[in-house]
């Protein structure tokens, strides 16, 4: 047995959240940006965002200036402020001039007067009226600065950048990097308030990739069924996209997806020409993403309940090929767009089960009814069986 004596582990510090607070911060997360307020005249814009463990923000807090402790609606919260905050306020107040460096008993002033307009602003909001609990301003890097800024903060910490809209937009206003923390109760009393605004796109999901399968229908299957197949065996399309219309959907999961059109059928004999090269086919959109993939079949419901575990159903797709698309392209069709297939339609039909290709073959009709011939099938190591 390995010696694992002189192995040492870190016990890695978690977070303690209920359901109830996880959801909340994401909602502060995703719905806390632009919000715009007003403060002596000034247009501000406020963004919140929730610090992670051991996570710095994205914008470094400058060296603490002052902190406020005040309750709200029975919540707490503590602000705290850089030491640059009174300067940025009043340089906002007066156009963004440049500001020599101000008396203390000014900053004083500045501080009572832009507090009295913070607690304004916030008992606007419609939750009671704000009091003050403390107020404490220290001078930047002094022992007392880093006791007002860490003793007994409420749990929940967020980055709070607060900006000036300027008249002037070739003014480049900096931004006050504060923080804010607030109690269970002021966590949820912020997420409620929240909770209506329009979330703001992610940073990634526009550019996932998405596999989309261009699928003609569905048939469902035991495992005993499915280990019978052979080849030339045709499997019906219990459910069938493919209509007069010639139609199909791009699905992902094989109930929603983007209904699109084949194109019209080739005149007779000119797919048999001796000097036809294949075609690449583009399909049409004609319906753009929807929740309901609507088919001219269906199966019949069966309430029966599987009796043994071979008897377990098995969902068989089968599709011309898949297409990737991220989730913004896919977010962007319109109808009479068209994409690519990438292969001509001669390729064959895939064949999967539960989304496992297994096999390929070709489109049929048989008396009126669209299905697969088997052409191919693939062993459990991938391999095609031979006829």
């Amino acid at each position: 047995m390995p010696d694992t004596s002189a192995l040492s582990s870190r016990r890695v510090a978690l977070a303690r959240l209920s359901r109830t607070e996880a959801q909340a911060r994401t909602t502060i997360a995703q719905r806390a940006h632009g919000l715009a307020f007003e403060l002596g005249g000034v247009a501000w814009q406020a963004g919140l965002t929730p610090l992670v463990l051991a996570a710095p923000p994205s914008v470094p807090v400058a060296p603490a200036g002052g902190r406020m402790d005040f309750e709200w609606a029975g919540a707490r919260f503590a602000l705290l402020l850089p030491a640059s905050a009174v300067e940025q306020w009043l340089s906002a107040q007066m156009q963004q001039a440049s500001l020599p460096a101000l008396p203390s008993e000014l900053v004083q002033s500045v501080l009572e007067a832009a507090l009295a307009q913070v607690l304004a602003a916030i008992q606007a909001l419609g939750q009671g009226e704000p009091h003050l609990l403390h107020w404490s301003a220290a001078p930047p890097d002094t022992p007392e600065a880093v006791a007002a800024s860490d003793d007994k903060l409420p749990a929940h910490a967020f980055e709070l950048l607060l900006r000036a809209q300027d008249a002037t937009p070739a003014i480049a206003t900096p931004a006050i990097a504060a923080r804010l923390h607030a109690d269970n109760l002021g966590l949820m009393l912020l997420a409620g308030l929240l909770v209506r605004r329009t979330p703001r796109p992610g940073q990634l999901a526009a550019d996932v990739p998405l596999r989309l399968r261009a699928e003609l229908g569905e048939s469902r299957a035991t495992l005993d069924e499915l280990r019978a197949l052979a080849l030339g065996d045709v499997l019906l399309l219990q459910t069938c996209f493919v209509g007069p219309q010639r139609n199909l959907w791009l699905t992902g999961d094989g109930r929603a997806g983007v209904q699109l059109a084949l194109p019209p059928a080739d005149p007779a004999g000119a797919a048999d020409a001796p000097d036809a090269a294949p075609i690449t086919p583009f399909l049409t959109v004609l319906q753009p993403w929807s929740a309901t993939m609507s088919a001219p079949t269906s199966p019949a419901s069966s309430d029966e309940a599987a009796t043994s575990l071979q008897a377990l159903p098995v969902r068989l797709s089968f599709d011309l090929g898949e297409l990737s698309l991220t989730l913004a392209q896919v977010q962007a069709l319109q109808p009479g767009q068209t994409l690519e297939l990438g292969h001509p339609l001669a390729a064959g039909v895939n064949i999967r089960a539960n989304g496992l290709l297994i096999g390929e073959g070709d489109l049929v009709e048989i008396d009126g009814q669209w299905g697969v011939a088997i052409r191919s099938l693939l062993r459990q190591g991938g391999d095609a069986a031979q006829p």
